[in-house]
């Protein structure tokens, strides 16, 4: 009986070319259940990566807006049973993944950029410094600036564990003090004593990298 139940849900799940039909026809129905399905999907294999629920729903609902955009504009279509993506080429190429597995990969690309957009911050944060009695550091220009960047990674990796753990928490991958003593699992007794770590390993991150630029 639960098979016989279980195979009558899989008949009644839309195929991904129903899907796309679906969408593009604007029927409600479609739209309301691969939405439901999705969600789902992306809240069980997403739930480890954001401990902010309203980043973990924006990248969600921009996932989404990106993948109907891409189905609404005609640059994904049903070829048979199976769909194809039109490239920038103009060639059409049948897509390898399914509708569910391609949001993911727009959701897991959205992510990165987040993480991209709060390390540029945290270069950002450690170029604009002022040594102690001395004059502000200059502003790098295009032809320094990949060489900082590599200095400023390997200072980040020689820093000890525990800093090394906190900036990337903090700086990288944007979590609140309140997700760090979580995610650290009370190795940090309070945020007071948490946010003076923070503020002491960014001190010596940032006088690491002065250093290491002066021996340049």
């Amino acid at each position: 009986m639960i098979h016989q139940l279980l195979n009558r849900q899989r008949k009644e799940l839309p195929s991904d070319a129903d899907i796309v039909a679906g969408l593009q026809a604007h029927d409600r129905s479609v739209e309301e259940q691969f939405y439901r399905s999705a969600k789902q999907y992306f809240m069980t294999h997403f739930k480890d990566i954001f401990f902010d629920e309203d980043r973990k729903q924006e990248i969600f609902q921009d996932s989404v807006l990106r993948l109907w955009t891409e189905i609404e504009d005609g640059r994904i279509r049903a070829a048979g049973a199976h769909l194809e993506r039109l490239q920038a080429s103009g060639a059409w190429l049948p897509m390898t993944a399914n509708l569910t597995t391609f949001l993911m990969a727009i959701a897991r690309n959205s992510y990165r950029e987040v993480v991209r957009s709060n390390k540029e911050q945290t270069y950002g944060n450690i170029f604009d410094i002022t040594p102690a009695g001395g004059a502000p550091m200059q502003d790098v220009d295009d032809a320094d600036e990949a060489d900082d960047i590599r200095i400023i990674d390997e200072c980040i990796q020689e820093m000890p564990p525990r800093c090394l753990e906190i900036l990337t928490l903090f700086y990288y991958e944007g979590r609140s003090l309140d997700e760090i003593m979580t995610l650290r699992c009370g190795k940090n007794e309070s945020k007071t004593g948490l946010k003076t770590a923070k503020y002491k390993c960014m001190q010596t991150l940032k006088q690491r990298v002065m250093e290491r630029r002066g021996q340049l």
